[in-house]
């Protein structure tokens, strides 16, 4: 059985270490003095693209799709392990369990 193939952004200086944490999008409205741009093909050969698509699906806990460019900075060592904690145990992480109100939202 064939595994699903996902995509993945890569920034041109910061490679795969940030990440979007949201897009609206309102195709109603419109400016007209807005230019669309097209993005920076940033990792412009097909082996390189590979590459980076099966790191990201096959391999990602090791976060090594993130430097498939040469970045400028990358997330410290307390970020990573604060991404690789599950978010119901973040809490606990960082110290503050049983200090915030309880939500669903954690």
């Amino acid at each position: 059985d064939a595994l699903p193939i996902y995509g993945v952004c890569v920034h041109p200086q910061f490679g795969g270490w940030f990440a979007i944490r949201a897009v609206m999008i309102f195709p109603d409205v419109q400016d007209p003095s807005l230019e669309q741009k097209a993005p920076v093909d940033c990792v412009n050969s097909k082996e390189k693209r590979i590459e980076l698509l099966e790191s990201y699906n096959f391999r990602w806990k090791d976060w090594g799709f993130r430097d498939i460019v040469d970045v400028q900075e990358r997330y410290s060592e307390e970020q990573k392990m604060y991404f690789s904690t599950p978010p119901s145990e973040r809490l606990k992480l960082l110290g503050l369990q049983g200090e915030l109100p309880e939500s669903s939202h954690y």
